[in-house]
């Protein structure tokens, strides 16, 4: 599954912290390493003020700019009283944090260990959610395992509470427990133990202690691990430890992944995750806190509607004084309504989309009908019996009655409508789920609030382009308006995405579809744009990346030079400081804690697997390991080292293919772009892209409003009439819109839909959708073809859209007289620009209008 930019840029950030830990960790190793050989007396007040690396690691990546948070590194101590690594990932609900911390799993145990065995930890706050991750976790078929897998290079173990797992598990393999933090405390309060499961004797982990009479081995593992649980001799002094899962955590000091990350700031849950002595805590919210959390990255709402991450905008339907069941019937005629439209839209596109709709009552229980609350059974006889819905159309999903399964998104399943009340308030995801209606006579606000993220998600994370179909519904009652709209952005401000409060639409009534027309000058006109395409056998089609690029790379001549320079030498040494246990006194030397043994196998199926990203052929992939193997065993490095730093080599392996792949590919479209295969022209056919001639919007005479300039009048040069509806355009596509409508230069111009219809395809698979067309005034037909991007964005994306856009305007071509009708707005020239959101991006954009 290829992860979105967001998600992307997202996992960068958290590289970059990991390994400025690494830097950090190492360095600190070899001040250790230089004290060693000094008077001890001497060396001891040097090492007690030798820094932290995770606060040193925090420092560097404030200092570069690359953290979300300005505030002080947050404390969380570890058992042996040393500073757990822990960053908060802030994420959106519906944003992906499960898969994003699938894919970071594996790049924090690189690039920290050097492997990627060991011991993960994946805490979560409920039933749902827990039920939610472990499906997703054993079905080998879920992007999210296969991460996992991919990073163990197939040697996963998916564990649970009460699950058998031994020091192999861990040190040959990677093994993913999942529990619930409840499940894990260890006390009520400061003073009353309890006896909960993860704290009792068992018999399960025997390979991670020593035998019971083994009371010097037990000694010395309480100085590696002094945190750990023991068996209290008759003489008071502690004896055997407590072969508990608790003190195998402690132990294994594993990776936490902690999903849902705010429900764990009380004192006892903090200091519960930190005597676990973890190596690594990993922290995923929608609504961190800034004095509990080290805050790397912040992701908004608006980062996931340009992703189509997300439904949006909100159509609210709200009435005070409505009954119940005419609020019911509204909602249900609405649902009615998305499924003609998805019907419709199936049609033409081939996908498939079934709105669901959720009933939110007051009362589920069976003995539980209460005159004057909406009761679950209230809901069901009503729609069964007086609206017409077949009774296979619904589901309840209480604390009683569960009768939802797996099949909810087939094309198969006849369900429809699911009544509930509090049991999707968390871990459970519908993408068909559209529309949300709320029944309880209450006013409103804690109950937005707590289902808004349900109805938000966008199916197969890509828009319809049907207005109706591309936004959630919500219909309450018993509120006002203002109550309601209140509450629905308090709902996205706890599901991470107060950046989009503004995009509720609410006058207690659907909106209305418009039809908006080109403005009179241009009403006639045909405004056709050019598309890439590739001629074939006499013939052109839209250029398949796949077909016509990717296919051609002469994979046998692929090398990888590496090898020959490559110093794992020196990473090994580096790995050997950072694999440690921390003992009383220090530093405990690699290989002293049970779970640090590193292997010393290669796999080379295994190394291969892991480049199947970049080179598509198994059997070419395997090859260039060999190549890399040789070069390693040519310049006699120790096998051993080879093994330790087999994930190094890997790394470095990536960074070169990739490039020569991407090189290879830009070689390949160069080629047929200079000598007319992969051509960038107007044909005139159906091959170009034509601009519509009117569009469809959804608008609500009394909430929506056109954009206008800054004296408050419509925007006059956009091609359709109209205009842009406020809030469609992001922080910077709305001054440069502005910016455009006030300049003479500019005869028309227009905000082109993210992934619309029309886009560019070049030597990279993801197509290019710029932001804005305009069509310059003076002499001659001048497209300008123009892409925003925000601050901090000027990245290697960035960089390859440049380069693209240069080499489709030099080649673009005026149809030829006689090989296609000439039409009155054929283009002369078409040209591109990026503009980066800069302080000068306004002289930089007059100069180019002028060309």
């Amino acid at each position: 599954m290829k992860l979105k930019r967001y998600q992307l840029d997202t996992l960068d950030s958290l590289d970059f912290y990991v390994a400025a830990l690494a830097a950090a960790r190492a360095q600190e190793a070899a001040q250790r390493a230089a004290l060693a050989g000094i008077d001890p007396a001497l060396a001891a007040p040097m090492l007690a003020t030798l820094p932290d690396p995770a606060l040193t690691a925090w420092f560097a990546v404030q200092s570069a700019g690359n953290a979300a948070s300005p505030d002080p590194w947050r404390d969380l101590p570890d058992g042996h009283g040393r500073q757990v690594p822990h960053v908060c990932l802030e994420l959106p609900t519906g944003s992906g944090k499960t898969l994003i911390a699938g894919h970071a799993v594996g790049r924090i145990l690189s690039a920290l260990d050097g492997v990627t065995t060991g011991l993960v930890l994946w805490v979560v706050p409920s039933d749902a959610i827990y039920q939610q991750t472990r499906a997703q976790l054993r079905d080998r078929g879920h992007p999210v395992r296969q991460a996992l897998e991919v990073a163990s290079g197939g040697r996963l173990k998916v564990l649970e509470k009460g699950s058998d797992f031994t020091r192999a598990d861990v040190e040959e393999g990677l093994a993913v427990m999942l529990l619930m933090l409840q499940s894990a405390r260890q006390k009520k309060d400061t003073s009353e133990q309890i006896a909960l499961k993860v704290f009792r004797e068992s018999g399960r982990y025997g390979s991670f202690f020593p035998e019971s009479d083994d009371l010097t081995s037990a000694q010395e593992l309480r100085a590696r691990v002094p945190n750990l649980e023991t068996h209290d001799l008759v003489s008071g002094a502690a004896g055997g430890v407590i072969q508990s899962l608790g003190n195998t955590l402690r132990i294994a000091r594993p990776l936490v992944v902690l999903d849902e990350g705010h429900t764990a700031y009380s004192i006892d849950r903090r200091r519960l995750l930190g005597d676990f002595n973890p190596r690594f805590l990993l922290e995923l919210t929608a609504t961190p806190s800034r004095e509990y959390s080290n805050i790397l990255v912040k992701i908004g709402g608006q980062r996931l509607r340009d992703a189509e991450m997300i439904k949006l905008p909100i159509e609210l339907v709200a009435d005070a004084n409505a009954p119940w069941k005419d609020t019911l019937k509204a909602a249900l005629d609405q649902r009615a309504e998305l499924e003609r439209e998805a019907l419709a839209h199936q049609a033409t596109s081939g996908r498939f989309i079934r709105p669901i709709m959720l009933v939110r009552v007051e009362l589920t229980g069976r003995d539980q009908r209460e005159k004057g609350k909406v009761h679950t059974e209230d809901a069901f006889e009503a729609l069964t019996n007086e609206l017409g819905v077949p009774p296979e159309w619904i589901r309840r999903q209480t604390a009683v009655d569960k009768e939802l399964d797996d099949q909810l998104m087939s094309d198969t399943s006849p369900v429809r409508i699911i009544i509930t009340k509090d049991a999707l308030r968390e871990g459970w995801d519908c993408p068909f789920a559209y529309v949300l209606a709320l029944l309880g006579n209450t006013k409103a606000k804690t109950s937005l609030t707590q289902m808004i993220g349900r109805v938000l998600r966008q199916p197969d994370a890509k828009r319809t382009g049907v207005d109706s179909l591309d936004s959630a519904w919500v219909f309450c009652r018993d509120v006002t308006i203002k109550d309601a709209v209140e509450g629905i952005r308090a709902g996205l401000e706890q599901e991470g995405m107060g950046d989009l409060k503004m995009q509720v639409h609410s006058n207690g009534a659907p909106p209305e579809a418009r039809t908006i027309e080109r403005r009179e000058r241009w009403k006639g006109a045909r405004i056709l744009i050019p598309t890439v395409t590739h001629n074939e056998g006499g013939g052109a089609r839209p250029l398949d990346f796949d077909r016509d690029i990717l296919a051609e790379v002469d994979w046998l001549a692929l090398n990888y030079d590496g090898g020959a320079t490559l110093k794992l030498e020196d990473l090994g040494a580096i790995r050997a400081h950072r694999r440690v246990d921390y003992a009383a006194e220090g530093l405990e030397a690699e290989g002293t804690s049970p779970n640090v043994s590193l292997s010393n196998r290669i796999d080379r199926p295994d190394l291969a697997r892991r480049l199947l990203g970049i080179v598509p052929n198994p059997w070419i992939a395997i090859g260039l390991v060999d190549q890399a193997l040789t070069a390693l065993r040519a310049r006699n490095v120790d096998e051993g080292l080879i093994a330790r730093g087999r994930l190094d080599l890997i790394a470095d392996m990536r960074v070169e293919l990739a490039r020569k792949v991407d090189a290879a590919a830009r070689a390949i479209f160069d080629r047929k772009l200079a000598d007319g295969t992969i051509a960038f022209r107007l044909r005139g056919n159906k091959l170009d892209w034509e601009m519509p001639a009117t569009l469809e919007v959804l608008f609500r005479s009394r909430a929506d409003k056109w954009l206008t300039d800054d004296d408050g009048d419509k925007l006059g040069r956009t091609l359709f009439v109209d205009g842009i509806k406020q809030g469609e355009l992001n922080t910077f596509e709305e001054p440069v819109a502005l910016y455009l409508d006030g300049k003479d230069a500019v005869a028309w111009w227009w905000r082109l839909t993210a992934r619309g219809a029309w886009g560019l395809q070049g030597w990279r698979r993801n197509r290019v959708y710029p932001d804005f067309l305009l069509r310059l005034a003076g002499d001659g037909e001048r497209l300008l073809v123009l892409e925003t991007k925000g601050k901090q964005l000027d990245n290697d994306d960035t960089q390859f859209k440049r380069e693209l856009m240069e080499a489709l305007q030099n080649a673009y071509q005026r149809p030829v007289a006689g090989e296609v009708e000439l039409f009155d707005d054929s283009p002369e020239s078409v040209r591109f620009m990026m503009l980066m959101q800069e302080e000068n991006w306004k002289p930089v954009l007059a100069q180019k209008l002028q060309l």
